[in-house]
């Protein structure tokens, strides 16, 4: 095996398990590796299969799961049947950060929930509770100010490249 096909196998290995550790299939991460190493635009259905070594419900599934995150997309090529993948060039990363954010409030509010049900509030456990209440009322104001000063940041980059046009 060549150094650079070993890297890139290493890429897809580490891309399948950062996916397994943030709750997603590792099997997704592998695809979606894959995707950012080939040296093919877009990739077939059977070619990920072949070059993953997986099965085709697990292909499949996973697929699915991509394009519904948005990281990926299927497209088909005139005059062919078949299907092909490839990053998703319309990913939204701000969107796709603000649904994870979502998520940060959906547990914040599990978190009171917790805290409201507890007959002794001023015990460990609620103590612990108030803390992780805290955190993520702090990191989601933080994250807020951070998105859009990342979105003012593209679009002024986005005026300076039509400006030099």
């Amino acid at each position: 095996m060549s150094p650079e096909m070993d890297s890139r196998t290493k890429h897809i290995e580490e891309s399948g398990i950062f996916f397994e550790n943030v709750g997603l299939p590792r099997m997704a991460g592998r695809i979606f590796g894959f995707l950012m190493v080939s040296d093919k635009q877009d990739v077939s259905f059977e070619e990920l299969t072949r070059a993953l070594k997986a099965s085709k419900s697990s292909i499949s599934n996973n697929v699915r799961i991509l394009i519904n995150i948005g990281f990926i997309k299927a497209i088909s090529h005139s005059g062919e049947r078949k299907t092909y993948y490839c990053l998703s060039p319309e990913v939204d990363w701000v969107d796709y950060l603000k649904k994870r954010i979502q998520n940060f409030e959906h547990f914040r509010k599990l978190l009171e929930n917790g805290y409201e049900l507890r007959p002794d509030k001023n015990d460990d456990t609620s103590e612990w509770l108030k803390y992780g209440i805290d955190f993520y009322i702090w990191i989601s104001e933080r994250l807020d100010d951070l998105l859009e000063e990342w979105r003012q940041k593209v679009e002024k980059t986005k005026q300076n490249s039509q400006g030099k046009r």
